[in-house]
């Protein structure tokens, strides 16, 4: 995430107080305020819940880049056709992220779109553990080979 996230999250909250835009988020004023703070990062499940009450876009928030609305967002598709739009939206994983967003929003209710997240990120987190497992043997490797 871009540094300047406590700086968009403000923005986002405006003159609202804190502790009612964590309601409208249904976090803690407290989690809000480390967010503001700097002293936490939220994962994506909390971005899109804060995206989603701010009425702006997931990458605006996260990274500062593309449309900052989801009106401009529209926009912007409406203006370059579908595929040009979701490349200039999310970059080389447009296609993904459109998928993930159309099985977010298909979901019943907000627990089960929840849940959903939570198992995406899970997955996304035991692939990085993995991969920074496998990185880890091969310097050990390495390491070993030097010494013998």
């Amino acid at each position: 995430m871009h540094d300047d996230f406590p700086a968009r999250l403000r923005e986002c909250i405006g003159d609202e107080p804190v502790a009612s835009f964590a309601r409208r988020c249904g976090f803690s004023e407290g989690l809000i305020r480390a967010y503001l703070k700097d002293d936490k990062r939220p994962g994506m499940d909390k971005l899109v819940r804060m995206a989603d009450a701010a009425g702006v876009t997931v990458d605006w928030l996260a990274t500062g880049r593309g449309p900052r609305t989801r009106a401009e967002a529209r926009e912007a598709a409406q203006n370059q056709g579908d595929s040009a739009s979701l490349d200039a939206l999310a970059g080389p994983h447009a296609r993904r992220w459109a998928k993930i967003i159309e099985l977010v929003e298909s979901a019943p209710n907000p627990e089960e779109a929840e849940a959903l997240l939570n198992e995406f990120l899970a997955r996304a987190r035991e692939k990085t553990e993995l991969a920074e497992l496998r990185q880890a043997v091969r310097d050990l490797t390495a390491t070993l080979q030097k010494r013998a």
